[in-house]
């Protein structure tokens, strides 16, 4: 079926298609480089458990008989696909997956794509051999559920980037079930703007010579494997938070606000009080360590967001007991010297690491990347700790 108003150029097919066919269509990663702040700040425990309602509720699908609603995800065709509605009873769209986009409905078509293996851009879909093995049948049978598919595009003038960000956003106001608690900073996480620790996050980049192993990207949340940049100011952001004011704080901390600690400082006024130079050294220690794998293993987890904020908690955590300044380098180097390759095998002594179903790498076991963080800040103190019990 075919949408349009009179008009206008842009139009929206609404087809149907079994759940297993959605990949094959359209990209399941894709989200526009405008968007990506959103979707990491999606990636929270509440549209996690959002997420696994979803899932269960399909698997309870396919074992009982009761009534429901078809599900219904709408994508978005970056530039000019072609309509051709003239040689055939039916209409046809031909476009290039790479160039789709999820605008719509976004924690079912996660929930779906996890249901599947299908790797996304919100949360790990990798399934373990233990879910493999675990209600194969119930996702074979969810497998061939139909599920609605709408497409927007415009065959004419083709859409641009502004409005995939524009229809993602308008999505988002009418899928009330997607958690967006940072919406609110669209304006100054990625941008240059001056916010209250941004000052603290220049002087850790100088203090540890950053810049000398790749740099910082200031327009992502993210780094990307193929650039040169191994953190971004969000997560140097998050690793100050966390040093100083742990896991709590650093889950629920803004960029453009200030944050009052406990003992009723500001942590901006802890920071220049002295406790910067505790995260600076250990840092130094840390990426001295690195250096090389920087560069030959971009895959690694040297350049997770989540390791980078782990080490935030661990500085907290070796503060708090005492840690003194030449220790706390020199612990940043010993965990430093840990092979972070994907499939390291002492990531099997982590908490929060298993293996994938090919038992070739390690990946998050934790239900949500709070605990994920939390799992690796405990494993890290831990190395620390069986070290100096061996010296």
């Amino acid at each position: 079926m075919l949408l349009s108003t009179k008009g206008r150029t842009c139009k929206t097919m609404i087809t149907t298609m079994p759940m297993v066919e959605i990949d094959a269509y359209f990209s399941a990663q894709n989200i526009r480089s405008e968007l990506k702040w959103i979707i990491d700040a999606a990636t929270n425990a509440t549209n996690l458990d959002k997420v696994k309602t979803i899932q269960a509720e399909l698997e309870e699908r396919v074992v009982k008989g009761e009534v429901f609603a078809p599900l219904s995800i709408t994508f978005a065709v970056e530039g000019k696909p072609v309509l051709d509605g003239t040689s055939r009873s039916l209409l046809s769209l031909a476009f290039n997956s790479s160039s789709t986009h999820i605008v719509g409905n976004v924690l079912t078509f996660v929930a779906i794509c996890r249901m599947l293996g299908i790797k996304t851009f919100l949360f790990s879909s990798r399934l373990s051999a233990k879910e493999i093995n675990q209600k194969s049948l119930a996702r074979q049978r969810l497998a061939m559920e139909d599920v609605e598919v709408r497409v927007i595009f415009d065959d004419e003038k083709g859409l641009n980037a502004a409005d995939i960000v524009h229809l993602f956003k308008k999505s988002a106001l009418f899928d009330t079930v997607l958690n967006l608690p940072h919406v609110s900073e669209s304006n100054s996480l990625c941008g240059e703007d001056g916010f209250p620790l941004r000052p603290f996050i220049l002087q850790l980049i100088e203090e540890t010579d950053i810049d000398s192993y790749g740099g910082v990207s200031f327009d992502a949340k993210h780094v990307k494997v193929s650039e040169s940049t191994i953190t971004t100011q969000y997560v140097l952001f998050k690793l100050l938070v966390g040093a100083v004011a742990g896991a709590g704080t650093q889950e629920y901390s803004k960029m453009p606000k200030d944050i009052t600690l406990e003992s009723g400082e500001s942590l901006t006024s802890v920071l220049a009080g002295g406790y910067m130079n505790n995260i600076s050294v250990f840092m130094k220690g840390w990426l001295k360590s690195l250096k090389e794998s920087f560069v030959s293993n971009r895959s690694g987890y040297q350049l997770s967001p989540q390791v980078w904020q782990a080490l935030g908690l661990v500085i907290h955590q070796l503060v708090k007991d005492g840690m003194l300044p030449d220790e706390l380098e020199n612990a940043g180097l010993l965990l430093g010297k840990l092979d972070y390759s994907k499939n390291a095998k002492h990531w099997q002594k982590c908490p929060v690491m298993e293996l994938d179903s090919q038992g070739s790498i390690y990946k998050n076991a934790a239900s949500s990347t709070r605990l994920f963080r939390l799992g690796l800040q405990t494993y890290f103190l831990k190395v620390i700790s069986d070290d100096a019990c061996h010296k």
